[in-house]
C-alpha cells in the first residue's frame, strides 16, 4: 500500500531559487556596462575630430545632388540664417512679371529677390540641426525666375528641388509637384486665366495642343480639334503635295548642286525629302528659317530676268532693290550697245555681245561695223570705252540733235541743253551703285522728271515689262503682293511662325528614329492654311506610363524661363565654389 504523497509547498519551492545570482560577476554584463560608458565618449570624439577639420559630412542626411557634390562637405553654403546670406542684401537678376513665353511681357525692374515669407522656407529663431535652406541661399547662384506673375503663391525652391536623396538631378521633377498646383490652378484676383486650369498629368487630362492664329491686330489660342477654327496665317503660298512629288521637275539639276543626302531615290524618280528644306540647327533641337538661296533657287525657282539677257538673276530683296536692278541692268544694256556702234572688232565675246544687242532691236539684224558717217540719235558722242574695254570709234562731225545724248554716259544729264540744271534728278539713271534703293522713276510727279531721251524711253518700256513678268509671275509665284496701281508693288512679310508652341520645348534631335511623316501629314496637303502639327494622341502614343518615352511633365515644359535668368559673369570662381573660400567681393560664401 503506498505511503501519502509528498506536496510541495510555494515556500519550498521558493527556497529553491537563488534571487542574488545578479550580484555574481558576469562577462555579459561587464562589457554592457563598458559599452554603455564608451560609445558616448567614442561619438563625441569623433565629433570633435571632424570638428577641427571643419568637415560637416557626419551631420548629412544623405548624399547632395550631382550639381552641388563640388562642396558637399560645406554645409554653411545652404544652412545659413536668412538674415546672413549673400543674396539677402545685394540684387540678384531681376524677376519677370509674365510668364515664361509671352511675347508681351516685360521683366520686372532689377532689384532684391522679393520671396514670400510664407513660402520661402525662412530659417526660425534657432539655428544648429534645425536651420533651413532659404530660397536667398539658392539665388546666390541660381536667379530663378518666378513662373507665372499670376499664380496665386510661389512657393520656395526647396519645394520642389529636394536635396539629400543621391546623385540626382535637381531639375528632374516627379509629376506631383506639377499637379499638385495645375490640378486645381489658382490665380490672384483679377486675373483671368490663359491656360487650362485642370491638368491631372500627360497620359490623364492633358489638354489638346493649341496654337496662336493671328485674327486681325489679336492673336488667339485656337486648339488643334477645332478643324474650322484652324488656320495657318503665314503669308506664303505653298502646297507640301507638289514639292513631295516624285520625279519633281528640276531635282536631277538640284541634285548636281547640293547633293544626293535629302533628295530620296524612289523606284519612279527622285523626290525631295522633308529635311531638304527644313534643317535644324547645330544643337538638333529647332528648325532653322527657311530660305530661298539654300532651299527655293536658283534650280527650282530661279529669278531669271530676260531671256535676252543671259545669267541676269534679280535679288532675292525688297521690291525697290528689285526695280533699281532692273533699271540698271537694262541701262547697262543699253550703253552696251551704244558701245558696240562703229566697232569693228570679232571674235566669240564681240559676236555674243552683237547678238544680244540684236535681240534687244537695239542693232538691226544684219548690222556689222557701220561707217563712222553713220547720224544716230542714240550714239554717244565722244570716244569712250565699251563695256569690255574696246575703243569706241570717234564719231563723225555733225550738226547736235536735240535728242542726242550729250556727255559720255546716257542720263546723267538733262537732254535739254538749254535748261541745264547744276543736279540731276534723283531719278535718273546714273548706274548700279546709285541707283541701289532708289526709287521708280514712275513713282515721281511728272514735272520733276528729266526730258526722256530714246535711251530713256527704251529703258523704261523694257523695265515695265521686265517688272510686269518679274512680279506677277515671279513674286506673287510665292509671295502675297500688295500696293496701289501707279507705284511699286509690296511684298507682305511671310510671318512664318518660328515656334508654333511655345509654351513647351521639343527637342527635334531627340525624335530622329521617328518618321516625319509619322506627325506631319506633309504628303496630302495642298493648301498653306494647313497646319501640319500633331496631335496629343500622337505624342501619347510614345509617351506613357507603360514604358517607352517618358510622359514627364519636365519633358516639354519648364518652371523657369531660362532666358531671364542671370547673367553671365557670376559671383564665384571655381576654387571659392570646390572650397568654399570668400567671394571675389570680400563676402564669405
Amino acid at each position: 500500500m503506498a505511503g501519502p504523497a509528498r506536496q510541495y509547498s510555494t515556500k519550498q519551492r521558493a527556497k529553491r531559487i537563488e534571487l542574488e545570482y545578479f550580484k555574481r560577476p558576469h562577462p555579459f554584463r561587464r562589457w554592457k556596462t563598458i559599452l554603455s560608458l564608451a560609445a558616448p565618449l567614442v561619438a563625441g570624439l569623433w565629433l570633435v575630430a571632424h570638428a577641427v577639420r571643419d568637415d560637416q559630412t557626419i551631420y548629412t542626411s544623405g548624399p547632395v545632388s550631382i550639381g552641388h557634390a563640388m562642396f558637399e562637405k560645406d554645409c554653411r553654403r545652404c544652412h545659413v540664417p536668412a538674415s546672413s546670406q549673400p543674396g539677402a542684401a545685394e540684387p540678384a537678376a531681376p524677376r519677370p512679371a509674365a510668364s515664361r513665353s509671352g511675347a508681351a511681357d516685360q521683366p520686372a525692374a532689377a532689384g532684391p529677390v522679393a520671396v514670400q515669407p510664407a513660402a520661402a522656407g525662412v530659417a526660425p529663431a534657432g539655428g544648429g540641426f534645425w536651420l533651413k535652406v532659404t530660397d536667398h541661399a539658392c539665388v546666390a547662384c541660381h536667379a530663378g525666375p518666378v513662373h507665372h506673375d499670376a499664380q496665386a503663391q510661389t512657393p520656395s525652391c526647396t519645394t520642389c528641388h529636394v536635396e539629400h536623396a543621391g546623385r540626382a538631378v535637381l531639375a528632374t521633377l516627379d509629376d506631383h509637384l506639377c499637379t499638385s498646383c495645375h490640378a486645381r490652378l489658382a490665380l490672384k484676383p483679377g486675373h483671368q486665366p490663359r491656360f487650362e486650369p485642370r491638368i491631372a498629368g500627360f497620359a490623364r487630362g492633358h489638354p489638346e495642343f493649341a496654337i496662336g492664329v493671328k485674327d486681325g491686330e489679336t492673336v488667339r489660342r485656337v486648339r488643334l480639334d477645332r478643324r474650322a477654327e484652324l488656320e495657318d496665317t503665314a503669308q506664303v503660298k505653298l502646297n507640301h503635295q507638289k514639292h513631295m512629288k516624285v520625279g519633281l521637275k528640276g531635282l536631277d539639276e538640284l541634285q548636281k548642286l547640293r547633293g544626293a543626302a535629302h533628295i530620296a531615290a524612289r523606284k519612279d524618280g527622285l523626290q525631295l525629302s522633308c529635311t531638304f528644306c527644313h534643317e535644324t540647327d547645330p544643337t538638333r533641337a529647332t528648325i532653322r528659317p527657311i530660305s530661298y538661296e539654300r532651299h527655293c533657287g536658283p534650280a527650282c525657282h530661279p529669278l531669271d530676268v530676260d531671256g535676252r539677257l543671259p545669267g541676269a538673276e534679280a535679288p532675292h530683296d525688297q521690291v525697290p532693290l528689285v526695280h533699281a536692278y532692273l533699271r540698271t541692268l537694262f541701262l547697262e544694256a543699253f550703253e552696251d550697245c551704244q558701245a558696240l556702234r562703229g566697232q569693228a572688232a570679232s571674235g566669240p565675246e564681240a559676236d555674243a555681245r552683237r547678238k544680244r544687242c540684236q535681240d534687244l532691236e537695239l542693232l538691226p539684224a544684219t548690222a556689222g561695223a557701220p561707217a563712222a558717217t553713220e547720224e544716230s540719235g542714240d550714239r554717244p558722242r565722244g570716244g569712250r570705252l565699251g563695256r569690255r574695254g574696246e575703243a569706241a570709234e570717234p564719231p563723225a562731225e555733225a550738226p547736235p540733235q536735240e535728242d542726242r545724248p550729250r556727255g559720255g554716259r546716257l542720263g546723267r544729264r538733262s537732254e535739254a541743253a538749254e535748261a541745264p540744271v547744276p543736279e540731276p534728278p534723283a531719278d535718273a539713271p546714273r548706274g548700279r551703285r546709285l541707283l541701289r534703293g532708289g526709287d521708280a522713276a514712275e513713282d515721281r510727279p511728272a514735272e520733276t522728271r528729266a526730258p526722256a531721251g530714246p535711251g530713256v524711253q527704251w529703258v523704261a518700256e523694257q523695265l515695265q515689262g521686265a517688272e510686269r513678268l518679274m512680279y506677277k509671275q515671279k513674286c506673287e509665284f510665292c509671295h502675297v503682293m500688295t500696293g496701289q496701281p501707279g507705284s511699286l508693288p509690296r511684298t507682305e512679310p511671310t510671318a512664318i511662325p518660328v515656334r508654333w508652341l511655345p509654351h513647351s520645348v521639343f527637342d527635334h534631335g531627340a525624335h530622329r528614329p521617328v518618321a516625319c511623316a509619322e506627325c506631319h501629314p506633309a504628303a496630302t496637303s495642298t493648301e498653306t492654311t494647313d497646319v501640319l502639327l500633331p496631335s496629343v494622341t500622337v505624342c501619347r502614343d510614345c509617351h506613357h506610363e507603360r514604358g517607352g518615352a517618358r510622359p514627364r511633365c519636365v519633358e516639354c515644359h519648364l518652371y523657369h524661363d531660362k532666358s531671364r535668368e542671370r547673367p553671365l559673369d557670376g559671383p564665384f570662381t571655381v576654387p571659392q565654389l570646390a572650397a568654399g573660400a570668400p567671394r571675389r567681393d570680400g563676402r564669405s560664401p
